[in-house]
């Protein structure tokens, strides 16, 4: 049986890997797992994703920080 915390929920959608790379970056260096899939079919095929197609999952129980992480994070670019 899983526990709610170890749920994964959709974080957020990137426009393309290089955003998808650093909000990974700064979620991981304040100890949060995050893990990325591209929703788009092509991207097996080694084509690059289409915009937004990449999202970004967090345990559900780390999805409060890793929101106001990522708020900071771009409040401060």
């Amino acid at each position: 049986m899983t526990q709610n915390g170890d749920r994964l929920v959709l974080l957020a959608s990137a426009r393309d890997e290089l955003e998808a790379g650093i909000w990974r970056d700064v979620l991981e260096r304040d100890g949060i797992a995050v893990y990325i899939k591209s929703g788009d079919p092509m991207a097996s095929f080694g084509i690059p994703p289409a915009p937004g197609s990449i999202r970004l999952f967090v345990q559900a129980g780390d999805e409060k920080r890793a929101r106001w992480l990522l708020g900071e994070a771009i409040r401060s670019a």
